[in-house]
Formats: structure tokens, sequence, C-alpha cells
């Protein structure tokens, strides 16, 4: 497969394959977001500014039902193959031995599974947890703040994915890292913000250390 930063042609079938994979998943991606910006735009762009605009915030949270509906679901797949393209990117830009010599798409089905499988137990540790805390109610705005970032981060990593495989400029990802580090403490001041009012601030805390910092160091643990 012919590189575009000008390095030697690599006519291999492995690399050939691998190319063609993560060109498909770019653009099932792209699909995904035509459709949200074409079918879906309004409830889309709300989802988006969410994390920024406290109009956009009410406006879903008085709703109450996006988890419901079409723009949901098809921004899961995108923000499930975003985070799985910019991690196997990832991992072969700065940790190559760390793929075993899996082919590209296992990898990025094995990353993708691991990302499904982190959410579903992450929604239902936030389940128990609320129910615990006596806080039903407001579980909708924190998965609502969560998927706003969940869903800005996963874009700025697919496009700087597609920015790092045409450049083949790997140090782009550290823009990307802090450009998600601000969205995730503009994540935790939404949270804060919101919780400081209904939401005794201890159960925050607990709530903060078990699923937001928690699972960070489990996964760096798994890594190293």
């Amino acid at each position: 497969m012919w590189k575009l930063a000008g390095e030697a042609p690599d006519f291999s079938l492995v690399s050939f394959a691998n190319e063609n994979w993560m060109t498909a998943f770019v653009l099932l991606v792209l699909l995904f977001l035509t459709i949200l910006m074409v079918v879906y735009r309004h409830k889309f762009l709300l989802v988006l500014k969410c994390l920024y605009s406290k109009r956009a915030f009410s406006q879903l949270s008085k709703e109450g039902k996006i988890f419901s509906e079409g723009s949901f679901l098809f921004s899961v797949p995108v923000i499930v193959l975003s985070l799985a393209l910019g991690l196997s990117q990832l991992i072969a830009t700065f940790v190559p031995d760390f793929q075993f010599n899996l082919p590209f798409i296992q990898l990025c089905g094995i990353i993708a599974a691991a990302i499904v499988a982190f959410y579903v137990l992450r929604v239902i540790l936030n389940l128990l947890l609320f129910r615990i805390f006596e806080h039903d109610e407001e579980r909708y705005d924190f998965h609502l703040i969560g998927l706003s970032f969940l869903l800005n981060s996963s874009i700025v990593l697919w496009v700087s994915t597609i920015l790092v495989k045409c450049t083949n400029f790997p140090f782009l990802f550290l823009v990307t890292a802090l450009i998600i580090s601000a969205l995730f403490i503009l994540k935790i001041y939404k949270d804060l913000f919101f919780i400081a009012k209904q939401v005794n601030l201890f159960q925050f805390f607990m709530y903060f250390c078990t699923l937001e910092i928690l699972p960070c160091l489990v996964v760096l643990k798994l890594l190293f």
C-alpha cells in the first residue's frame, strides 16, 4: 500500500489488508456522521453542544428521551469505531510490540469489544450508585453530559487519526490528548456544577473516584 508520507511502497498482503480495513472504518464513521447530520441534525448538534452550552443541556434535560431516539443509536457506532480506530493507531505508532502481530481488524475488534464492555459495566455501576444514593432522577443528566463528552472526544480522535495517518506526524496525538483532557476537565466541571446543587458532595466524591478515576487506573495498570 502506498504511503502518503513519501516512504517506500509496501505491497505485502498484511499491509494492504490493514490499510483497507482502516479506510473502511474511517468511511463507516463518516457515513454515520453524515446520517446524523442529515436525519438527526438538530438533536446531534444539541448533544455536541451540551458540554458547552447550558441552553442545549437544559433543552435535552427537559425532554429526557435522547437515549431512546435514533440519534443515540447512530452516535454509538461513531463513538465505538472512532475510539477503536484511534487507540489502534496509537498502539501501532507508540507501542507496536503491544500488538502481538495481530492484524488491524483483530486488534480494532478487540479494542471495540473492550470499549463496549467497559461502557456497559460503567452504566450498570451508574445505576447502582444512583440507586444507593437515592438520586435516580438525576441519572439522566449525568449520562447526558457523559454522552456529550464521549461524542466530542471520539470525533476529535477520529479526525486526528486521519491526520496522523496521512501526514505520518504522530505527535499530533499530543495535541489531541490536550484537547480531550480539556474536554474531560469541562465534563468534571459540569458534573460538579450540577451536582453541587442536588447531590451531596461526599456522594459526588464517591461517584467520581469509582467511575472516573478507578477505571483509568485499572486501564493503565493493564497496559503496563
